[in-house]
């Protein structure tokens, strides 16, 4: 009898856990329809989705599909007056954009990241462009009324490589890519710290970044409070803002220390800009008109980071994979690590300072550009940032960070715990606090108006019926028209069957 060579395990290098990811993805072949009763802000809505996904191996490399129609139907408006009156109707607000039928795609996924080809369409996770000093864990999608489908690809070879991204297949209007190459490689490719040293660049910039909000002046949604609510478009139902243009742009090195089947070890260093045009005259609290080019200083600030990341790979079977990083900071007061996070989403157009907000139409761009560089005696600002991950086959996944810095209200924490599948069970839970004033106020057990908490579960009751429960807390515009996190539980039964070899028990 001939016994086959087992199949050499692949070393884990990419992120470990979908840290921010708003969905889960079903770990057969199957297909069906998912139903139940969801809120959004004041308003219940029935939902029904109908939808497949198929996962196989392509090319030696995991390639998984998933499409769904996401279909609201109003059930009751809790707001006065409301009740009932629109029962069945179709929620606009999802179908209202062409680029909203792009949400069909809830991902189309080739290969992993920081594997040597990566592609990714998705409308879930969450996305970083190279160390994450420009763009970080960014998600397109935490805007109720606004569902965007990313899509990224990365490519590389012992000799250089690089990585594209857009947040929007349809109509993109944050964009980025890196590009780097790797030398030494020409000189000694077995050598595994010549073969790894690389310098590259990296750039992202937002096309529709908002300067300033416009204030409600006229009334538009007649309410009485004018100058002290945003405008918001009455259509799409989104602010109306002056829009310019905010870039971050840099150079990195990297070189791997150790580089063995069970340890990956590399340092790296990486200089990076942030740059945008300031309105001459924006100590006025309430400015919003569009400025002509003699109406706007141009602003750049840089910061500098230093940084070690590790990988472990401990045993067989299971396997246990481990991700540590830890980075030193220096930079300009007026500058801002991974500028592109987690919440710019939210931030690039309603900024705050803990819990309040920063003026009554301030945006992320003139909050950090804004600050004045030569306070505390122009004072560089020094930070730290830690990340751990670990991950134990597709039994679970944890991971925790935290950034803090000495002067500025930037710091930052997030906690994450997954399940990718046990015997018929996911489930997934990430809690984001951003913006906090101080390290101290990480810990506040308060929950805040910048915190983000998302948690989905998904459970086999019979092969043809499974239970999903998601409570989350998306931003998304209130009465008083400024954005706010809103607690939303969902409770969902899902009908289908699988099929194909995915079709596991």
């Amino acid at each position: 009898m001939t016994v086959k060579p087992k199949k050499a395990r692949r070393f884990i290098e990419g992120e470990l856990a979908n840290v921010g990811a708003l969905g889960l993805i079903p770990w057969q072949n199957r297909f069906g329809l998912t139903g139940g009763i969801e809120r959004i802000g004041e308003v219940y809505y029935g939902t029904i989705t109908p939808g497949i996904n198929y996962s196989t191996e392509l090319a030696e490399r995991p390639f998984s599909m998933s499409f769904g129609i996401p279909i609201r139907l109003e059930a009751n408006d809790t707001r006065p007056g409301k009740g009932l009156s629109h029962l069945g109707r179709l929620r606009k607000e999802d179908w209202d954009e062409g680029q909203d039928y792009a949400q069909l795609i809830r991902n189309i996924t080739w290969g992993g990241k920081e594997e040597r080809v990566y592609f990714d369409v998705n409308a879930f996770k969450a996305s970083s462009l190279g160390h994450g000093t420009i763009l970080k864990r960014y998600n397109p999608n935490l805007n109720l009324n606004s569902r965007q489908v990313s899509a990224e690809f990365d490519g590389f070879t012992d000799y250089g490589g690089g990585e594209v991204y857009v947040n929007n297949i349809t109509r993109p209007n944050l964009v980025g890519g890196l590009f780097f190459l790797k030398p030494l490689s020409l000189v000694d490719r077995d050598n595994y710290v010549m073969r790894s040293f690389s310098i590259g660049a990296t750039a992202a910039v937002d096309l529709d970044a908002p300067l300033r909000s416009h204030l409600d002046y006229d009334d538009v949604d007649k309410d009485g409070l004018r100058d002290a609510e945003y405008l918001i478009d009455q259509k799409s139902f989104k602010p109306v803002y002056v829009a310019t243009k905010v870039a971050s742009f840099g150079i990195d090195a990297e070189v791997k220390l150790v580089d063995t089947k069970t340890t990956d070890w590399k340092t790296y260093v990486d200089y990076s800009y942030l740059a945008s045009g300031l309105p001459t005259h924006n100590k006025d609290p309430l400015w919003d008109t569009a400025p002509t080019k003699p109406g706007l200083r141009g602003v750049m600030s840089s910061g500098l980071a230093w940084g070690h990341l590790l990988r472990l790979n401990l045993g067989d079977d299971p396997v246990h994979a481990v991700r540590l990083r830890a980075e030193v900071r220096r930079y300009d007061q007026n500058y801002l690590p991974s500028y592109f996070d987690t919440m710019y989403e939210i931030q690039r157009v309603q900024y705050r300072i803990g819990d309040r907000i920063l003026d009554q139409n301030g945006t992320k761009l003139q909050a950090i550009l804004g600050r004045d560089p030569k306070a505390n005696g122009g004072a560089k600002v020094y930070g730290l940032f830690f990340e751990a991950s670990w991950k134990v086959a597709d039994y679970l996944a944890m991971a925790i960070a935290a950034e803090v810095n000495d002067t500025t209200p930037d710091n930052n924490v997030f906690v994450h715990l997954e399940v990718p599948h046990i015997s018929g069970f996911q489930f997934l839970a990430t809690f984001h606090r951003r913006s906090a004033k101080s390290p101290g106020a990480l810990f506040d057990t308060t929950f805040t108006t910048r915190d983000i908490f998302i948690l989905k579960g998904r459970y086999r009751i019979f092969d043809f019926f499974h239970v999903n429960l998601e409570a989350l807390t998306p931003f998304g515009i209130g009465p008083d028209s400024f954005f706010a996190n809103t607690v939303d539980v969902n409770l969902y039964g899902e009908f289908g069957f699988a099929y194909g070899k995915g079709s596991d028990k």
